[in-house]
């Protein structure tokens, strides 16, 4: 066990190094320019020299593996560079965001598990007759819906003819004072994994229904309610905790499509718009380069 999980941790490195690589070049070869990202149209009226300049000082003149090189060496250093668009440094920037990120998939996991688990366990229990498949077929439509148009539904029917929940954004103050916020969202990532985990869940329910220690505290005249709690719940917990971590895990991640929908300020809709505005890293000396190569009414400052 030692052995097996020490190799698992050395590739730890080489998969996040390979997944940096892809990533990178992925960025070379889309379409697009940096500097239009930063400037838009007003990059129009530089003269080459300040864009050249601008682009040397970003080493966006350096060769492709020079560029990779300085890539892989700040990552391993912890420093991701300054964003050429808000010019704050990566790291800020992401750390910025992670806590919606992490509040909108912690909202939906307790969502997920409450509901979820009772789903699986009474389908389970009721196997074979018209509840059981009612619930089955209910998961299936849930599992096969697309995120984003489930999203766009609630959206329309909630807040725009309903009038219950905002539709975009996070809102302000502490997380009890926004709770209409959530609602949408969470619904919208809960309803998919729902789906899901509710199947899983009840062929757990089942393969554990089916064992020996369960029929015989059945013998045992016990009742329904302590085999459920004692004995079957116990015994899911196991699978379920293994495929809810990963789910969890997934949504830290960035829940891209979500957080685009409902203009939620996490990690995925940061990730969006770096990648439409191409926004590589750039120097700390970026403020100091633009004061110098740009006219005074052209100065972001």
């Amino acid at each position: 066990m030692i052995k097996f999980i020490s190799r698992r941790l050395l590739l730890v490195p080489l998969l996040l190094l390979g997944i940096a690589t892809v990533v990178f070049f992925l960025f070379q070869i889309t379409p697009g320019d940096p500097l239009v990202g930063r400037f838009g149209l007003r990059i129009a009226n530089m003269s080459q020299e300040q864009v050249a300049s601008l682009r040397a000082e970003l080493g966006l003149d350096q060769p492709i593996y020079v560029q990779y090189m300085h890539y892989v060496s700040g990552l391993v250093q912890g420093n991701l560079g300054d964003s050429i668009t808000s010019r704050e440094p990566v790291l800020n920037e992401i750390m910025t965001r992670f806590p919606a990120t992490l509040e909108l998939a912690g909202a939906t996991m307790i969502l997920v598990f409450v509901v979820s688990v009772p789903l699986g366990i009474f389908a389970a229990i009721n196997r074979g007759n018209l509840i059981d498949r009612l619930l089955m077929a209910g998961a299936l439509l849930g599992f096969s819906m697309p995120s984003f148009w489930l999203g766009i539904m609630l959206m329309l029917l909630f807040s725009l003819h309903l009038g219950w929940f905002p539709t975009s954004g996070r809102g302000e103050g502490l997380i009890f004072e926004r709770l209409e916020y959530l609602v949408l969202p969470t619904l919208t990532l809960s309803l998919v994994l729902i789906a899901y985990n509710s199947r899983i869940i009840r062929s757990a329910t089942l393969e554990v229904l089916g064992q020996d220690y369960v029929r015989t505290a059945h013998s045992k005249g016990l009742p329904a309610y302590r085999i459920l709690i004692a004995h079957v719940f116990r015994n899911i917990l196991i699978p379920v905790i293994t495929i809810l971590g990963l789910q969890f895990a997934g949504l830290l991640g960035g829940t891209v499509i979500i957080e685009t929908i409902f203009a939620w300020p996490g990690v995925g809709r940061l990730a969006v718009n770096a990648v439409w505005r191409r926004d590589l890293s750039g120097c700390a000396r970026y403020d100091d380069l633009l004061c110098s190569v740009l006219p005074a009414h052209q100065s972001t400052r």
